[in-house]
C-alpha cells in the first residue's frame, strides 16, 4: 500500500507529540506522588537502574543468564509492589505509566515488521476527510444507489435497458472494490453527464479507503493544473507532491476527462501519468462523457490504445439522474 509520505509524516509527527504529553503528564504525576509516598520514590529510583545494572552484570558477571533473570525477577517485584501501593491509596495500578492508544507500537508508529496498523488507520481516515472534500463519500454508498432512475425500456442500440446496464456497472464497481489489492484492473466510466459515474466513483473511493488503501480523487482540469504548476512554476511543492500522489496512489480516479482545454500539454501529461500507473500496475479510475471511439480524436493513438486495451469498459445510458431528481422535488 503506497501511502502518501507527506501523511504518513504527519501523523508520526502527531503520534510524536502526544507522546511527549503524555510522558510529561506521567512525570508530573510521579512527581508529585512519590514526594508524598517516598517508597515510590525508592522504587522508581531502583528501576531506572535496571539499564546499567545490566550492563555491568554482562561485564562482571561468571553466570550472565542467572544474574539478568535475578535482576528480571526483582524488577518485576518492584513493579508489583508499586501496583500494590498506588491501589492501596487510592490510585489506579497504571497511575504512573504514560497512557497510549495503541499498546503495539506504544504509540510510536512502529513495530518490528515496520509501519505499525494503528498509523494506516489514521491514514485511512485522513483520507476520507480528504476525499470527503471533494466528493460526498458520507452520503453516495452502495447501499444508497437507486436503480429505479433508469429507465426499463431496451436501448434502441444495444437493445438492453439503462437499468440493466446500470446494474451491471453496479456489481462490476462492487467487485472492483471488493478486491481491490487481491486482482489488478482498471476500469473506464463512459456516457452522458447525471447517469451515476461520479456516484459509483465516490462509492469505490468510500470502500475502499476504508479497507485500508490510499486513494486520490481529482478531475483532470485540477490534474492537469498540477501538472503545469510543477512543472513550469519553481518550488510549488503542494503541486509536486500532489503529482507524485498521482504517480503512487494505490487507486487513481480521475473524472470528467476530456472537460479539460485540448492541447498536446495536456496529452502528454495523459501518457505520462497512464504509462506510470500501468506500468506499475497500480488501478486506475477513469471517468469520462466522451465516447470510446472518441479518445483517439480527442488525444493520441498511443493513449487510446493504453485505455481501450488495459481498461474494463463500462457504459452508462440513460436520463440525466440529476433532472430526474430536480423534478420530482416539485
Amino acid at each position: 500500500m503506497a501511502y502518501d509520505k507527506a501523511l504518513i509524516s504527519h501523523i508520526l509527527r502527531q503520534l510524536e507529540q502526544q507522546r511527549q504529553q503524555r510522558e510529561a503528564e506521567a512525570e508530573e504525576r510521579r512527581y508529585h506522588l512519590t514526594r508524598t509516598i517516598p517508597r515510590l520514590r525508592e522504587i522508581d529510583r531502583e528501576l531506572r537502574t535496571t539499564a546499567a545494572r545490566a550492563v555491568r552484570i554482562a561485564f562482571e558477571s561468571n553466570n550472565t543468564d542467572r544474574a539478568i533473570d535475578e535482576l528480571r525477577a526483582r524488577n518485576l517485584a518492584l513493579q508489583a509492589e508499586r501496583r500494590r501501593i498506588l491501589l492501596e491509596n487510592g490510585y489506579p495500578a497504571d497511575y504512573l505509566t504514560a497512557a497510549c492508544d495503541c499498546p503495539a507500537c506504544r504509540d510510536t508508529g512502529y513495530v518490528e515488521s515496520g509501519l505499525c496498523d494503528c498509523v494506516r488507520r489514521r491514514a485511512a481516515a485522513e483520507q476520507k476527510k480528504a476525499l470527503s472534500s471533494l466528493l460526498p463519500v458520507e452520503r453516495e454508498t452502495f447501499d444508497t444507489f437507486r436503480l429505479d432512475y433508469y429507465s426499463t425500456r431496451p436501448d434502441s442500440r444495444s437493445g438492453v435497458s439503462p437499468r440493466e446496464m446500470a446494474a451491471y456497472n453496479y456489481q462490476k464497481c462492487v467487485q472492483f472494490a471488493d478486491r481491490f489489492g487481491a486482482e489488478y484492473e482498471n476500469l473506464l466510466l463512459y456516457g452522458a453527464a447525471g447517469l451515476g459515474k461520479t456516484f459509483l466513483s465516490s462509492c469505490i473511493a468510500r470502500r475502499v479507503t476504508e479497507r485500508g488503501f490510499s486513494v486520490t480523487y481529482d478531475t483532470a482540469i485540477s490534474v492537469f493544473d498540477r501538472y503545469s504548476s510543477a512543472r513550469f512554476r519553481d518550488g510549488d511543492l503542494s503541486a509536486a507532491q500532489a503529482v507524485a500522489r498521482f504517480h503512487s496512489a494505490d487507486l487513481l480516479i480521475v473524472d470528467d476527462l476530456g472537460t479539460e482545454t485540448p492541447g498536446a500539454f495536456h496529452t502528454s501529461c495523459l501518457y505520462d501519468l497512464l504509462s506510470r500507473r500501468l506500468m506499475a500496475r497500480l488501478p486506475t479510475i477513469l471517468s469520462t462523457n466522451l465516447l470510446p471511439g472518441a479518445l483517439e480524436e480527442r488525444y493520441s493513438p498511443a493513449i487510446a490504445s493504453r485505455i481501450l486495451g488495459e481498461f474494463t469498459q463500462l457504459r452508462f445510458v440513460g436520463d440525466d439522474i440529476r433532472k430526474i431528481r430536480k423534478k420530482a422535488k416539485f
